[in-house]
């Protein structure tokens, strides 16, 4: 059965604003979830359409109709099964490569990153003011349960910079080096990727080294979706030569 009370904190988790504020946010989906359960989030709500799904989580789950679930869903179209969690906690973690959101403004290609980073042992993942919700539903989505094993903080440029010091710094951009040209370093290192729309800001052009992936072929392509791109170059920059 859905509650007033919890049909009225899904409605206010729909705002950035309440999950911060709350420091919960809303998984749906048997696989998204389940991912979620099993990294030992515990769920503040869990709700299903389907009795069977249940047993299957091994959690006290509330039964509801499909629209009550459409009801509560944050996507266009409901899955069975929405959980409700509270942010995770982490534990400082060194990894040799750090990954830089700057201004990443799309749900979808930021939880694709996340994922990424979870792939290659990238522990922490920073993003400048501008950038999409990490616990937005779309973003929450594309993580598949990554986002329980990658630290992700928002923070000024300058901050970053500062706390990275120590660090090779690159920066995705049409005009740079060959990325294949490239030895990666066997020092750490830290990637920054640039905006969907603008690319990276003048700061940090000025304060890293410029990576490029070179285009094969005479496409007439421009570019590459970011996620796209974070893969190729981190698949690259976390291979010792």
């Amino acid at each position: 059965m859905l509650s007033k009370s919890a049909e009225k904190l899904l409605r206010k988790l729909r705002s950035r604003k309440y999950r911060w504020q709350y420091k919960m946010f809303v998984a749906e989906g048997p696989k998204v979830v389940l991912e979620l359960l099993q990294a030992g989030l515990i769920p503040v709500h869990l709700f299903t359409t389907d009795p069977e799904a249940i047993e299957e989580f091994k959690k006290e789950a509330s039964v509801i109709d499909e629209k009550q679930l459409q009801l509560i869903s944050q996507l266009e179209t409901a899955h069975t099964v929405l959980g409700v969690f509270r942010f995770p906690d982490f534990t400082e973690r060194f990894s040799q490569g750090i990954l830089i959101g700057d201004r990443i403004q799309d749900p979808g290609n930021l939880g694709t990153m996340i994922r990424t980073c979870d792939w290659f042992g990238i522990h922490t993942l920073y993003l400048t003011k501008g950038s999409a919700d990490i616990y937005n539903a779309k973003c929450i989505q594309s993580t598949m349960g990554s986002i329980t094993r990658v630290q992700v903080m928002y923070e000024e440029e300058e901050t970053i910079s500062e706390r990275l010091a120590d660090r090779k710094l690159w920066v995705a951009d049409m005009q740079g080096k060959d990325l294949f040209k490239v030895n990666a370093a066997d020092e750490p290192w830290a990637l920054v990727m640039g905006s969907e729309s603008h690319g990276p800001s003048p700061f940090w052009k000025e304060k890293a080294e410029a990576l490029t992936i070179p285009k094969f072929g005479g496409s007439p392509v421009e570019s590459l979706n970011v996620a796209q791109a974070t893969g190729i170059i981190v698949s690259r920059l976390s291979v010792k030569t």
